[in-house]
């Protein structure tokens, strides 16, 4: 946690911050280790503290090491305020993407005479590259999800509903050690496996169709993301053609991946790919994203991405194909970023699954 403390307080002396405040959630566990549901963290050159509330008075002495600790009543900014941290003038950054419209009001009020500066990604960018125990935490949360998958799928049957086997994941899930869900499971069968984003429903899972389920484990905070599509019954010739096709994307895509890749050049391998089988419009997504404390965070792997992908950084590949009259295929592979290439850090079998 001190090595993340020293990197901020770098990037903020190359923004001209005297002060940090952070306010997201999934930042202050990455900064502090602290993983409760209310809480504000303050950096300046000299101090570093963790403000919040009595609900979590015993729970800190467990989490937060590297931070002097505040227990409030319930004024997240009173503390700051008492003890005058920030002073007349002071350039004090925040978090745009994720400090609410009320708590940005409170601090305006609460610093009249401080020069409040709006940043953006800060300390996302701090993350891309992964330290040696936050790579390690990652490949174990991949590894819950390669036990999880090998778990449920004898489950997988037709007659269940999207609603069955998203509960068979999350229960696993937790069985196996996942401290939650890395997100909420999608299940979509039939004409839902065409909807990228096709939370579980009450829709029975029947034959003749795709499955796309998707779904991560969380370890230590950090978060696996894996896709694999299943069909029910035999595929049809189609249905196989798009299986093949996505699947081919996907190994290609993770073949080209290496340090220093841009990520709109990365993404384009598995979209000229899929462009080449016919399938440039059913493609309608990024290929992937980075991964770690959040589900989706930086670099970006899209078309119109101009982030560049360091080594050392975990992502995910996830080429897809949605036709809506037939259904859709995703595979996702979450990958480490070498220097002259990419390690698969799902180790989970991409072949066609039939379950009769």
């Amino acid at each position: 946690m001190a090595d993340r403390i020293s990197l901020l307080r770098r990037r903020m002396q190359e923004l001209n911050l005297s002060a940090f405040v952070i306010s997201s959630l999934t930042h202050l566990r990455y900064l502090f280790g602290f993983s409760g549901s209310n809480g504000l963290g303050v950096i300046t050159e000299e101090h570093q503290w963790l403000i919040t509330d009595r609900r979590y008075r015993e729970q800190v002495k467990h989490e937060v090491h590297h931070a002097e600790v505040h227990i409030i009543q319930q004024d997240l900014f009173e503390p700051i305020k008492k003890r005058k941290l920030f002073s007349k003038g002071m350039r004090v950054g925040f978090e745009a993407l994720h400090l609410n419209f009320r708590d940005f009001s409170r601090l305006q009020k609460a610093f009249p005479d401080v020069r409040l500066a709006a940043t953006e990604y800060v300390i996302e960018k701090l993350t891309i590259s992964r330290l040696p125990e936050e790579i390690e935490h990652t490949r174990r949360a991949c590894e819950l999800a390669r036990r999880v998958w090998e778990t449920i799928l004898p489950v997988i049957r037709p007659g269940m509903t999207e609603l069955d086997l998203s509960a068979e994941i999350s229960y696993h899930s937790k069985k196996l050690g996942s401290e939650r869900d890395a997100f909420e499971p999608i299940v979509a069968s039939g004409w839902r496996s065409a909807l990228p984003h096709g939370i579980a429903s009450r829709k029975t899972i029947e034959y003749g169709e795709l499955v796309v389920i998707d779904f991560g484990c969380v370890y230590e905070g950090f978060c696996s993301d894996v896709t694999r599509t299943v069909m029910i019954g035999q595929p049809s010739e189609e249905q196989r053609r798009m299986y093949e096709a996505v699947k081919e994307a996907n190994r290609r895509a993770i073949a080209a991946a290496k340090a220093n890749i841009p990520g709109a050049e990365l993404d384009r391998v598995a979209r000229d790919y899929l462009k080449e089988q016919g399938y440039d419009k059913a493609f309608g997504h990024s290929l992937g994203h980075g991964l770690g404390l959040d589900v989706h965070s930086l670099p970006r792997i899209s078309p119109v991405s101009k982030d560049r992908i360091p080594a050392d950084s975990i992502i995910t590949i996830e080429p897809g194909v949605y036709l809506p009259e037939i259904g859709g295929v995703r595979i996702e592979d979450d990958i480490l970023v070498h220097n002259d290439g990419a390690e698969v850090l799902t180790d989970i079998d991409r072949e066609l699954i039939i379950i009769e």
